[in-house]
């Protein structure tokens, strides 16, 4: 803003000019009006100058919760806005974690410094995303001024949702019936059972979406009752198989997969609190199925059998009917990571192309190693072409399918036998199973996007994973 001293100057003269100016000569009235004008044109031009840098610090802010908010990859988020404050000549640093931004905006003239802190909740909304992006794409191309694209991102926040409430309930159920005939070899009575099970679980993600207090206990509340439920009926069910099935929503893998890529990244502050709660996300499911198992034995007395998390003695149904569970699947996932509807053929056609090398590689053949991460490169390679062909996001068509490979049920399994003392090693095998399965997903993704993009992809904010 104007100094006072500018101000005070600038009616000084124009209180002068009215009281002497018929005592003037005209050029020299001419001169003094003209300093008068410049006096007001620097400080129109300051003025506007704070109101663009101001709305380019707004557009900043609203850019990071918009992308952390919806689900954006966070190792390369910090590179996303570091290269749009450069664009808007915003000298800014970020830090990322995981609902949490930290902007440090510096002025170089006057040598200090502001810090902004943005918190929001995270989640998957892969629509608003994708729009997000769009409009990252047009304001670093100039094709959208800062002033338009503040006013977007601001009605994509207030968008209303992609689907109504009770799709989230219809959803978790279908996801819990498929994935137990596709991942969990569950028999046809297992996936009614999962479906059940699935649909209370959904209930109770609804009531926790209500009551802000029932959030904390919502993953372990899921777990009991379905342990619970799970026991009642295990003569005629495969306990490990229901149990998972009706809880693979909350399974941790694909946050314990993100936290690993994130560390490989140099992303240490990101991926170390994802893997940590990863890791406590798997202990909380794992000790409410067994607590949720000692509720029952106490109210009815000892069991026949122990129940097991094992699903090597469940009875599958033949492999053709996991080809017709498998669309339905990824049918569901897009629906939860709220995918327009309009790109999931694209993500049926990418991870079944990944399914298909997953099913002869590590299906067939038993190659556990090298199957997963020949998988996850098919996945990202498909993923980024379909995005080079049609202009579409990869990472939206790339998540449903990463999402099948992830391995949060092996977590879970681990620790179950942990809780229940077995001391054969299973746990131990178990844990190092499903690091392993992670780590074949960070090199398959980071090749296949090497690959695609050698030099990196400089035009959108999202790089694929």
């Amino acid at each position: 803003t104007p100094s006072i001293e500018q101000k005070d100057s600038a009616a000084d003269i124009t209180s002068w000019i009215k009281n002497r100016e018929h005592l003037l000569d005209l050029p020299f009235r001419d001169s003094l009006l003209s300093k008068e004008r410049s006096l007001d044109d620097r400080r129109l031009q300051l003025l506007e100058g704070i109101k663009q840098l101001l709305l380019h610090q707004r557009f900043i802010c609203l850019l990071a919760q918009a992308m952390m908010q919806y689900g954006a990859p966070l190792h390369h988020l910090e590179d996303n806005l570091s290269r749009m404050s450069r664009h808007l000549c915003i000298a800014a640093t970020f830090t990322t974690m995981p609902g949490l931004v930290l902007i440090s905006i510096e002025d170089t003239t006057t040598f200090t410094s502001e810090t902004k802190i943005i918190r929001c909740p995270n989640g998957f909304d892969m629509h608003r995303l994708e729009l997000t992006d769009r409009i990252f794409r047009q304001v670093s191309k100039g094709e959208m001024s800062v002033h338009e694209g503040t006013t977007k991102l601001t009605e994509i926040m207030n968008m209303p949702p992609l689907f109504a409430w009770y799709w989230q309930l219809v959803v978790w159920g279908i996801s819990s019936w498929s994935v137990c005939l596709l991942a969990f070899s569950g028999s046809w009575i297992d996936s009614l059972a999962a479906l059940g099970l699935g649909m209370v679980a959904g209930c109770l993600n609804l009531l926790a979406s209500r009551l802000k207090g029932f959030t904390n206990l919502f993953e372990a509340t899921v777990s009991i009752v379905c342990g619970f439920f799970a026991t009642v009926f295990q003569r005629w069910i495969c306990f490990g198989a229901v149990t998972l099935s009706a809880t693979v929503v909350l399974l941790p893998g694909l946050l314990l997969t993100t936290g690993v890529i994130e560390l490989a990244s140099r992303n240490m502050h990101a991926g170390t609190i994802r893997v940590v709660y990863a890791l406590m996300i798997a202990f909380v499911i794992a000790f409410g199925i067994n607590l949720g198992n000692n509720v029952f034995v106490e109210i009815f007395g000892k069991l026949e059998r122990q129940p097991d998390m094992s699903i090597a003695a469940c009875s599958p149904v033949s492999q053709w009917w996991w080809w017709l569970a498998f669309p339905v699947a990824i049918s569901t996932i897009c629906l939860l990571i709220n995918v327009h509807p309009r790109q999931w053929h694209a993500c049926i056609i990418v991870a079944g192309l990944m399914f298909v090398v997953f099913w002869g590689l590590v299906i067939r053949l038993n190659m556990q190693i090298i199957g997963p991460v020949v998988s996850a490169f098919v996945l990202g390679i498909a993923a980024n072409i379909w995005s080079k062909i049609f202009k579409q996001n990869a990472y939206a068509t790339l998540l449903p399918g990463m999402m099948i490979l992830v391995p949060g049920s092996v977590g879970v399994r681990g620790i179950m036998s942990m809780f229940n003392n077995l001391n054969d090693g299973s746990s131990t095998q178990l844990a190092t199973q499903m690091v392993q399965t992670s780590l074949s997903i960070m090199v398959g993704l980071f090749a296949s996007s090497f690959v695609v993009y050698p030099r990196g992809k400089k035009q959108s904010a999202l790089l694929t994973v």
